[in-house]
């Protein structure tokens, strides 16, 4: 065999070996697993390739931030997860997931009521929008030995933050979905498609009297938005995961924050994104649950005290089966973080 015809042969062995090196080096150093790399590689052709791979002279989002800006306040689990180097990727294109989450019945509800031509009387389409599980509750229902079913999931979407850089480069508004579709090589009518309609859709929506609201589509961006609101005396906190089933309240529910909170949901998207809002007259609390398996749960939940300026055709009203008025409560998904103003220590006398 001549050495012509024997480089031939050994040609398409060594590109292949270089596109694995290449592969592998790149989800090693951001942390891209495996499978998010064969995803790319094997359904996206490679001229619209997903940006899967940061540029290498740009880093990360790493804890750096959070302690700059609040040097007295750990970093919640829910965040620490996203900035674990390898444990998500950076970008997804598996968000269009059918967890049902919390936020997302709240969502999809909100979409029934308000793009299928609702009307007063026709209740069919908008009940099968309810929750089978308990969201929503009364100020005074939780008490030591309460029975409830509880659903605690989160968003689903296992992906990390983008560098503020990036995440600021990236078109996120109604009008730019045609570039947000082309950016992520997303199909106009795939079910992706329509879930970034929906999650830019509800960033969009008018604010609630004494709501303020913003979509943070970075580390940093979620950090300012709070930080300049609550200020940096804060405790920032989760509810703890715990699978569907029936929970008892063990012990009495204990407030942990008044006045005023916000509220950071994750969202579904192909990079991390939080919906954050913060409303006055609002109460947040702790409550200890023990599922019937033995599982121990302590949920964070939010009480809004002044509910007289929300829809009559709020979910919370429909579930409740109250009007507009009295305090509303609810539980929280996994991986929502809620941000509480510290309370100064009382000097003694």
């Amino acid at each position: 065999m001549s050495l012509a015809n024997s480089c031939a042969l050994l040609l398409p062995f060594f590109l292949t070996l270089s596109l694995y090196i290449t592969f592998s080096t790149a989800a090693n150093t951001i942390g891209v697993t495996h499978t998010t790399v064969a995803v790319a590689a094997d359904n996206v052709p490679l001229p619209k390739k997903v940006a899967t791979f940061l540029p290498s002279d740009i880093s990360p989002p790493t804890e750096k931030y959070w302690y700059s800006r609040l040097p007295n306040t750990p970093l919640p689990k829910a965040l620490r997860y996203l900035l674990q180097p390898g444990h998500y990727p950076s970008i997804t294109r598996e968000f269009a997931n059918e967890n049902v989450s919390a936020a997302v019945i709240l969502r999809r509800y909100r979409i029934t009521y308000s793009k299928r031509g609702y009307k007063r009387g026709d209740k069919k389409s908008l009940n099968s929008a309810l929750p089978d599980s308990t969201i929503f509750y009364q100020y005074d229902d939780l008490h030591p030995g309460k029975k409830m079913k509880v659903l605690f999931t989160d968003s689903g979407t296992k992906v990390s933050f983008l560098p503020r850089q990036i995440a600021e480069s990236i078109p996120f508004s109604s009008d730019k979905i045609p570039e947000i579709l082309k950016y992520f090589t997303l199909e106009v009518n795939s079910k992706e498609a329509q879930v970034i309609r929906e999650e830019i859709g509800g960033c969009e929506e008018p604010k609630m009297e004494g709501e303020d609201k913003y979509c943070a589509t970075s580390l940093e961006s979620l950090i300012d938005f709070t930080v300049e609101r609550l200020g940096q005396n804060v405790r920032v906190l989760s509810t703890g995961a715990g699978k569907k089933q029936e929970y008892t309240v063990s012990a009495e529910v204990r407030m942990i924050g008044d006045h005023k909170a916000a509220v950071c949901h994750k969202m579904r998207y192909p990079y991390a994104v939080h919906y954050c809002h913060v409303i006055a007259d609002t109460e947040v609390d702790e409550v200890p649950l023990v599922g019937a398996d033995g599982t121990k749960v302590k949920a964070v939940t939010v009480c809004h005290l002044n509910t007289s300026a929300w829809s009559p055709d709020h979910m919370a009203f429909q579930v409740l089966k109250i009007k507009p008025g009295p305090a509303v409560c609810h539980f929280l998904d996994s991986d929502t973080l809620v941000w509480v103003p510290k309370k100064d220590k009382k000097m003694t006398p």
